[in-house]
């Protein structure tokens, strides 16, 4: 067996992100009482992706961006409400929230007990802990690793010898990196000097590439 330990991404990996952001502002601006439509949900997307881009780029900080999005978001819809306060509301209703993607738990029993499967996510620390037990998940994850609480975020390469550092595997050729992300996870393992798997579609850079999660049992 060529690999031992399998370093999953969290988000649109694992985790449906897209269900649960939907579920989450949806409710947050019903809660904040402030109209809400596909339009908006739509802009704010935008704008958080655009965010958490710059984050990647060393460009913002997770702190900064958090309460940025809204406040932007706010700006073009001229909401007189406090972005900040917003973003509670909307942590509140994300950290409910429990979508896996389609063959996650599928993947993770097959894997289980033949690999050791740690997490490793760009995040908020509490937030992506609750969802991960919302969804049921986390009994099958040795360790979990977030950018919001280590400080560094990927695809830097600190987060992953952070990562590396804290895992049982030392020999790098037999850790494999799952995400979705050319930017954060693939970049990022390549940086790191770690075979890494591309999740949707073709990738020249990616050491395998699949179109779905089942797809993994072809490798593992």
């Amino acid at each position: 067996m060529k690999y031992t330990t399998i370093l999953f991404d969290s988000d649109d990996t694992l985790l449906d992100f897209k269900a649960s952001e939907r579920q989450a502002i949806y409710r947050a601006f019903e809660l904040a009482g402030l109209p809400f439509d596909e339009d908006i949900r739509a802009d704010y997307s935008e704008i958080n992706h655009g965010l958490w881009k710059a984050l990647e780029r060393g460009e913002t900080t997770t702190d900064e961006l958090l309460c940025e999005r809204f406040r932007r978001l706010f700006e073009r819809y001229g909401y007189d409400y406090d972005p900040c306060a917003m973003n509670d509301l909307y942590f509140k209703c994300l950290s409910d929230t429990a979508f896996t993607m389609e063959g996650a738990v599928e993947i993770l029993e097959y894997l289980y007990g033949r690999y050791e499967l740690d997490i490793i996510t760009n995040g908020v620390g509490y937030i992506q802990a609750a969802r991960l037990k919302n969804a049921d998940i986390r009994k099958y994850i040795n360790k979990v690793f977030i950018s919001g609480e280590i400080g560094i975020s990927k695809p830097h390469k600190g987060f992953f010898d952070y990562v590396l550092s804290n895992i049982n595997e030392k020999d790098k050729s037999r850790i494999l990196v799952v995400g979705d992300s050319l930017t954060s996870d693939i970049k990022g393992a390549i940086n790191a000097g770690l075979d890494c798997v591309y999740i949707g579609g073709g990738s020249d850079e990616a050491t395998y590439t699949v179109s779905k999660l089942l797809d993994l049992k072809n490798i593992l």
